[in-house]
């Protein structure tokens, strides 16, 4: 057994439907082995945040074929720029996926306005991309985007 898997089996619920991972610094290449574990295939929250897991290790995610149930996914704190929100913002993979939270990362306007024009945004009830570094272009593109009218929460940083 790997340390991924102890943290797996210490952390999932009992149903197997929600894994906390919170601040376990698990990294990119801890994330992509993460992926590939079957005992994900029922999880419907992940909780993800302060893993350093950066655009890599999104992209291992929204590759994994065992992360198809997910309805909330918390990525907050991971070092995820804009090459990591447009692969979020485009992925079909999610298919079930309603609430995404990216609190404190370093995306951009790139990101932002991935996330305005992925019609993948549409699914959304709350997106949560506070305390970010997009700027006025990104905020315009997410005020402004007919794919997240009914998103009833979403969230940024205005400066």
């Amino acid at each position: 057994m790997s340390k991924i898997d102890d943290l797996i089996r210490e952390n999932l619920s009992p149903d197997g439907e929600i894994l906390t991972l919170k601040e376990k610094m698990i990294g990119v290449r801890g994330t992509m082995e993460l992926a590939t574990k079957q005992a994900l295939a029922k999880v419907k929250v992940l909780v993800y945040s302060g893993n350093q897991c950066c655009d890599e290790g999104v992209e291992a995610l929204v590759d994994s074929p065992f992360l198809a149930n997910l309805e909330t996914l918390n990525l907050n704190h991971n070092e995820i720029g804009d090459e990591g929100a447009v692969i979020l913002a485009n992925s079909g993979n999610f298919s079930k996926l309603t609430n995404l939270s990216l609190f404190g990362n370093v995306i951009g306007d790139e990101g932002a306005k991935a996330f305005a024009d992925s019609r993948e945004s549409k699914r959304f009830t709350r997106l949560d991309l506070y305390k970010n570094q997009f700027g006025s272009a990104g905020i315009r593109a997410l005020n402004e985007s007919e794919n997240l009218k009914n998103c009833e929460e979403l969230e940024y940083s205005q400066d």
